[in-house]
């Protein structure tokens, strides 16, 4: 007899017994955080969860009232800065998606509440400043949760794997919102660089020998162009004149 007919038996995913849990997405600007958050939400949807994607009501860089990625992805969410403001709404949800979970204070308290009473969490958040110190009590998360993972971006300066994140200018406040104006992942090694380059100080390093060797070439493409230019009228004149 198939287990699905037997006495007691009931598949339906409310009668299951509810564990909750903890999903942290970390990682720097530009790694694809709200891209994986956004793309588990409709992966618990399309099970026929019902979901609800939180975003931190001062990030308004794309969008007003939907989580947005730099690319323009966007999907439906509440806003809030304080997320016990919205604990009232989550009791028929299942699946809880917070999009940028270092800005939110109680994103600790709140999450481990919520997988207390059988709720699924999943928060995308970065894990480090621009000065790579962890960001407000974001990593008090890690013992708490099930799943951690850490996203890489591309170093915008060497094109190498991008780890953490660096601003442009001097400000110097944490919460500073923007995008690619403002931000740029690095790797260990650009980011050294920037930040000694802030405090009029060089560092040798291998990014900075690829540059030199990506410019080289540039110059070396950019003599060459006229020389082809030239062969190739002599060329056309050599062909025209022998036809």
């Amino acid at each position: 007899m198939s287990s699905k007919h037997l006495p007691g038996f009931s598949f339906s995913k409310h009668s299951l017994p509810s564990h909750g849990q903890i999903q942290v997405i970390f990682g720097p600007m530009f790694s694809g955080k709200t891209t994986e958050l956004i793309r588990r939400i409709k992966r618990y949807g399309f099970a026929k969860y019902n979901c609800l994607l939180v975003k931190y009501a001062n990030d308004m860089r794309y969008d007003d009232i939907c989580v947005a990625t730099h690319d323009r992805q966007v999907a439906k969410a509440v806003s809030c800065t304080l997320l016990e403001k919205i604990e009232n709404l989550t009791a028929d949800y299942d699946v809880i998606g917070i999009d940028e979970g270092q800005f939110f204070p109680d994103v600790v308290t709140f999450s481990e509440n919520m997988a207390n009473k059988g709720k699924t969490v999943v928060v995308a958040a970065l894990d480090g400043t621009f000065q790579r110190k962890g960001f407000g009590s974001i990593l008090d998360l890690v013992p708490l949760a099930e799943s951690v993972i850490k996203l890489s971006a591309v170093c915008m300066n060497c094109f190498g794997e991008g780890s953490f994140t660096k601003r442009f200018g001097s400000e110097t406040e944490i919460e500073v919102i923007g995008g690619a104006e403002t931000y740029m992942a690095a790797c260990r090694l650009c980011h050294m660089k920037e930040m000694s380059m802030m405090n009029t100080e060089n560092i040798p390093n291998d990014c900075e020998k690829q540059l030199q060797v990506k410019n080289k070439n540039k110059a070396i493409n950019a003599k060459r162009r006229p020389l082809e230019s030239i062969r190739n009228d002599e060329n056309k004149k050599i062909k025209l004149a022998s036809s």
